[in-house]
């Protein structure tokens, strides 16, 4: 039997396996190869789009499904098809509209059949496109083909707390909305979570809970997490995320997910 057998590995991209320039150390990279090849099942639970991923192949090497959209899609790269997706569809629509209408200072982005669209213009939507990658593609919003799988808000860190406000209490249980950074409001599907689909992936791929590790860094990888027994964060987490950690992994920039495989097979974790 492989060390690693019945065994996986579920981590965050940003801020735990990436390091600031968006590019995998050689390290945590040899690691994770290391891991696969001695069994163990490696892949991401992620924030990006399928096309934000895809910037990643082939330096990225995992041998399971992802899951992307911070939980809303599970997708398996090697069938190039959806294992489970969880949609805001027409909701998200009408949710849209009302956004488009209150808040015309936010960016809205569209995330439709693994194409994501702005349905509103902002900085901070420029940014985020620039960022990881993405084509520009501004399409209006009766104009984005259904079923819509979620929508990512952007603006001014001042201006998105009301937006977030505002949600709570006029689509109260009809959305699970969080900040992934202080200028980014993602809403989503009322059970989409990253931690939701680790455990729908994890007893889809035959694997015991306890056999589980899932490591992240942000306040989107707090169900993530809650998830599982062996939580792992890196040292420069938030202060969320490091209150309930079990393990404190080095740095993201000091090889976490490396520290983490290596500790695996001395037994230590």
């Amino acid at each position: 039997m492989k060390i690693f057998e019945g065994k996986m590995i579920l981590t965050d991209l940003d801020g735990t396996y990436l390091y600031d320039d968006h590019h995998i150390s050689r390290e945590n990279r040899q690691a994770a190869a290391y891991f696969m090849e001695n069994g163990g099942l490696f892949t991401v639970a992620t924030g990006r789009s399928k096309a934000g991923m895809e910037h990643f192949f082939p330096e990225l090497s995992i041998n399971a499904p992802a899951i992307l959209y911070n939980g809303s899609v599970i997708y398996d790269f090697n069938r190039k098809a959806d294992v489970l997706s969880t949609c805001v569809g027409k909701t998200g629509f009408s949710l849209c509209t009302t956004l488009e209408k209150r808040f015309p200072q936010i960016g809205i982005e569209v995330y439709a059949d693994h194409t994501p669209y702005v349905a509103q213009d902002s900085f901070w939507t420029r940014r985020h496109f620039q960022n990881v990658k993405m084509p520009w593609n501004f399409c209006p919003a009766e104009q984005i083909p259904q079923p819509w799988l979620s929508l990512v808000l952007t603006g001014e860190s001042d201006d998105l707390p009301e937006v977030a406000a505002f949600l709570e209490e006029d689509f109260t249980n009809q959305f699970f909305v969080q900040f992934s950074s202080p200028h980014m409001l993602e809403i989503m599907h009322p059970e989409a979570n990253k931690g939701s689909a680790a455990r729908h992936l994890w007893e889809r791929m035959g694997i015991r809970a306890e056999n589980v590790y899932v490591a992240g860094d942000g306040t989107n990888d707090r169900q993530l997490l809650q998830s599982a027994f062996h939580s792992c964060a890196p040292a420069d987490a938030c202060p969320e995320i490091l209150s309930i950690a079990r393990h404190i992994l080095p740095e993201f920039q000091q090889h976490a997910i490396a520290h983490l495989i290596y500790q695996m097979e001395k037994g230590i974790l």
